[in-house]
């Protein structure tokens, strides 16, 4: 078996994402159309979903640090594809809802375990790294929803048989080259047993930075995507929004690894910079009816998104001890996928209440709120560092 290494990593996150997003996107279509069921029943069911996969978040730090990253991906894995050979016999009521979060817990522990390896990799940039996982993420979410909903218009059991098939690929690329790699903690013998250190301060506000962020981003997965349609606007052109994000990924990020890797001065305003991106996507969409602003507010969301996301596990990586990667990468982890539960839900309340623009302008209040834990909990957590 190899070490883990930059590049399986990477190949690791795409094949995984691949697999996942076959599903994600047509989950509320899925339950609503083909199982009748309400879209308040939907909402339960995803609820439920993302509350394991916040759970298989946490499960996948706790055992990575505690046994290792290659037992713990193996595991989650597993999980993943039981579940998943589940569905493909019976992704009927209420299999469905049952499998659906078995899955979530698999594959969210086996992220929060690529992004733990990702933190013990010094021989790479560790925003570089990041960068990297990030773009391999999303091209896969790309190339899944892309295909997954073309597969599912044939026949809904092929859904789950591709997913398969990648998780499974995903499985043996495990297997032969996910090696865990050699970390000590500093300042302790080979017989002396591990001791659970104090959580690094700052860590806890970087967290609560990165829910809040998140919070607002996914009212682009959600509520805007109603608003198009309100809009008179077509669901493809909402879809072709995300094949934007992924065009403008792959053209950007050389230019923020040259930057990364040449100007040191680029990594302190890195994510800042991103938040201050997520604030003029949101204004940008006040009072917009075209479709042009919208092509116009996913690019600068993007743009941020590619500074922020990447930027926060690289920075967390840096600043904590590479022998406790799964507990804080878990952490952050944990942070986004509660948000990413909570944020439309919060977003469709305001919205019922108010109005779209009124949405925005919380959006960006949240965010310009979010810059200032961001520099309490940057300036804690570098004071500690060593």
């Amino acid at each position: 078996m190899k070490r883990v290494n930059a590049q399986v990593l990477i190949l690791g996150a795409f094949l995984e994402s691949v697999g996942a997003s076959f599903i994600w996107p047509i989950n509320t279509i899925f339950i609503h159309d083909y199982l009748h069921k309400s879209l308040a029943v939907a909402g339960t069911v995803l609820f439920f979903n993302s509350i394991l996969t916040f759970m298989g978040n946490y499960a996948g730090g706790k055992l990575f640090d505690k046994i290792g990253g290659h037992k713990t991906v193996m595991i989650s894995t597993m999980i993943g594809m039981l579940a998943l050979v589940g569905l493909i016999f019976d992704h009927g009521w209420p299999a469905y809802p049952i499998l659906l979060p078995i899955l979530g817990f698999g594959v969210g522990s086996a992220f929060t375990v690529i992004n733990s390896f990702g933190a013990q990799i010094d021989e790479v940039d560790k925003y570089k790294m990041f960068n990297a996982i990030y773009v391999g993420t999303n091209l896969g979410n790309a190339i899944g929803t892309a295909l997954g909903g073309y597969i599912a218009g044939i026949q809904m059991t092929w859904v789950f048989i591709a997913n398969f098939i990648f998780l499974s690929s995903f499985f043996l690329l495990v297997v032969f080259w996910y090696g865990n790699r050699d970390v000590k903690p500093k300042h302790v013998t080979p017989d002396q047993p591990k001791v659970k250190t104090k959580l690094r301060s700052g860590t806890a506000l970087i967290a609560i930075f990165l829910g809040t962020t998140w919070v607002s981003y996914s009212q682009w997965n959600s509520n805007i995507s109603a608003h198009l349609t309100k809009l008179g606007i077509p669901v493809s052109k909402y879809s072709l929004l995300w094949t934007i994000n992924a065009i403008v990924i792959v053209v950007f990020l050389p230019l923020i690894n040259h930057l990364i890797e040449n100007q040191t001065w680029f990594k302190k305003i890195q994510i800042p910079v991103g938040v201050v991106f997520f604030i003029i996507a949101f204004g940008s969409l006040i009072g917009a009816t075209k479709y042009l602003a919208f092509v116009i507010g996913m690019v600068l969301l993007t743009l941020g998104e590619m500074l922020v996301y990447p930027g926060i596990p690289a920075l967390i990586g840096e600043s904590t001890p590479n022998s406790e990667a799964g507990r804080y990468q878990s952490i952050i982890s944990m942070a986004a996928t509660f948000a990413r539960a909570i944020g439309p839900l919060l977003g469709g309340m305001l919205i019922m209440r108010s109005s779209y623009d009124v949405m925005y302008l919380a959006a960006i209040g949240v965010l310009i709120g979010s810059l200032f834990i961001f520099q309490r909990g940057h300036k804690e957590l570098v004071a500690n560092v060593k």
